[in-house]
């Protein structure tokens, strides 16, 4: 893939790129609801929003670190101790590669875009990775198993 192509892609704003839909909850709502939630809309994250304030967001992360311990309370409510509070969120103005950096340096897969204080949606590494694979589609799917495996003779019959 020439840098320029690629340069392009980065270089969007995350206005331009496909967000997916946040699933929401309240901060109130019982883990176990909330890991229902998770499976019912096949998402890996939930924003825990109340009026249109964003509180903080539950993975599935957390459900294995947090949540999987002798004793857990299933019916506690999420903002009680396994919610991350007062997530890191990106503006829909900050660009695909202020995004990826952000979710390399914090070991994240789902970031919430935010307008202002109001969320717009969840960039998901899924996602950009998608989205890099349709809009390159000739250079990544002719990417070698190993990108750093240089063929020593032509193949072919």
């Amino acid at each position: 893939m020439d840098r320029t192509r690629l340069s392009r892609f980065v270089n969007q704003r995350l206005s331009e790129v496909t967000l997916s839909e946040p699933a929401t909850v309240s901060p109130t709502l019982p883990v176990r609801q909330a890991i229902a939630t998770m499976l019912r809309y096949r998402t890996s994250c939930l924003l825990a929003i109340e009026q249109d304030e964003l509180h903080g967001i539950f993975t599935e992360r957390d459900v294995l670190t947090k949540c999987m311990v002798d004793g857990f309370d299933w019916d506690q409510p999420l903002e009680a101790s396994v919610l991350t509070k007062q997530p890191r969120v990106i503006a829909s103005t900050g660009t695909v590669a202020e995004a990826i950096a952000m979710m390399q340096q914090h070991h994240y897969r789902n970031l919430p875009v935010v307008e202002g204080s109001r969320v717009v949606g969840v960039l998901r590494l899924g996602d950009l990775l998608r989205d890099l694979a349709e809009a390159y589609p000739e250079d990544v799917l002719n990417l070698p198993p190993r990108p750093h495996q240089v063929m020593e003779q032509a193949e072919g019959g």
